[in-house]
């Protein structure tokens, strides 16, 4: 029996596939083996996965026609033989001594599963990768300790991923959680993470990051603007499973709610602006038969969530129709740049950067930028926090410098970016005001 079964579902991923199962081989903890599960490719991908099995004995390979990600991952972990199973998407890759590491924090504390933090990253269009560190959890107490997740409910806010851990292959057969199988790859993993929250009673998080998680296939369902309702479904299937298997304890119930609310927000921000006004009726819908029901904590969720909630209950059209404008606005004013500087290091600086997530362009987000150092953060969300002035010639004709700084400092700070020649910058205040519908 091997240490650890490595699952990895596939479906036309030839592009990426040869790097993510490399990476894989390549794992300092040899006694593995690797299940690929491929859903019917059509393209290259089984003849890769076939390269690897003459190379290594180690890989094996599932064929069957596609049925979608939920059923790949149930026979994969049906087929899994180790003491452990992890996951790894065909379009990511691992570092050398991921497994290794996961598996040794498994096994010298006993835990159900064990994960870690994580990369996101994309490629450039001058060929270089931005790497972007995720922490699971903002909250240093979590990490690095023993502790049981239904006992810590903030854990169920953590990012929500099934593939930067591990998890006991007993503790999976044990308590009969599988994929919700659905067609195609849409959201099957929140059902999965779900379950496995509910039901572990010892695991422990790392902060540290192993797993590169890729941000720039446009096949992904991440990027797949059309399956607007699929989270709708996913959650409708944790429901159930709460009421049949934890006998719609009210906790879970509430969590499932705040899971459902905060995934169908990403939605929002996801899918194309002709789907929006369907699901924003849809939105409306579902919170107000959770909140019949008393399925919802609302004194409980976030209250940054709340002004945009009650906008989307009172008027689902002119909600919709209001934050697709200013998000339109934002993409006007970033939209044709490559790269975006951030200047500023406080609390609009804050801002700026979170009204940017928001829209999903992060990723172009390469510098916070200081007049001078002095005291200052040298990291802010894990991208460097430099002195303007020493930024590189490259950024002056391509990059978005955006001023955040108070109003006393802004006509300073434009006066430098001019000295050092940046063509580009706004200090438009859609990036500051805390009172911005979008964004939320």
């Amino acid at each position: 029996m091997p240490e650890l079964s490595i699952i990895v579902p596939i479906y036309n991923t030839e592009q990426y596939l040869e790097e993510c199962l490399e990476s894989i081989r390549c794992q300092s903890l040899k006694d593995i083996e690797v299940i690929c599960v491929d859903d019917g490719s059509t393209d290259g991908s089984l003849a890769i996965i076939k390269q690897f099995m003459q190379r290594d004995s180690r890989f094996k390979v599932i064929q069957k026609s596609n049925s979608g990600y939920g059923h790949s991952m149930n026979l994969g972990m049906d087929a899994a033989q180790g003491k452990y199973i992890g996951i790894v998407e065909s379009d990511d890759w691992i570092l050398q001594d991921m497994m290794q590491t996961l598996y040794e924090c498994a096994e010298m504390n006993e835990v159900d599963f064990v994960k870690a933090d994580f990369y996101r990253f994309v490629h450039q269009s001058d060929g270089t990768v931005r790497r972007i560190y995720n922490h699971l959890t903002g909250e240093n107490q979590y990490y690095n300790r023993v502790l049981c997740p239904s006992n810590e409910v903030l854990t169920f806010r953590f990012i929500m991923n099934i593939w930067s851990g591990i998890y006991r292959t007993d503790f999976i057969r044990k308590n009969q959680i599988r994929f919700h199988e659905t067609p195609g790859a849409a959201f099957q993993d929140n059902g999965f993470w779900f379950q496995t929250f509910a039901l572990a009673e010892r695991v422990c998080f790392l902060n540290k990051p192993f797993y590169m998680n890729r941000r720039d296939n446009p096949l992904s369902s991440v990027n797949n603007q059309e399956k607007v309702f699929a989270s709708c479904r996913e959650y409708d299937f944790i429901r159930q499973w709460i009421v049949e298997k934890l006998h719609g304890q009210k906790r879970y119930l509430y969590l499932c709610s705040e899971g459902r609310i905060r995934n169908y927000l990403f939605t929002i921000e996801r899918i194309g602006d002709a789907f929006k006004p369907a699901f924003y009726e849809r939105f409306k819908k579902d919170y107000l038969r959770l909140r019949e029901s008393g399925e919802v904590a609302e004194a409980l969720l976030a209250e940054s969530w709340k002004p945009r909630i009650n906008r989307i209950l009172e008027n689902p059209k002119d909600a919709c129709k209001k934050e697709m404008e200013i998000k339109n606005r934002y993409m006007r004013l970033v939209g044709n740049y490559q790269d975006i500087i951030i200047y500023g290091a406080g609390r609009y600086a804050h801002k700026a950067y979170e009204r940017i997530h928001a829209i999903g362009e992060v990723n172009r987000v390469a510098y916070f930028a200081v007049t001078q150092m002095g005291k200052n953060p040298k990291i802010l969300y894990d991208i460097p926090v430099v002195e303007f002035g020493v930024l590189s010639e490259e950024f002056k004709e391509k990059a978005l410098v955006i001023v955040a700084v108070q109003e006393q400092f802004r006509e300073k700070v434009i006066q430098n970016i001019q000295r050092h020649g940046f063509c580009h910058y706004t200090d438009e205040q859609i990036f500051l005001e805390s009172g911005a519908v979008y964004g939320g």
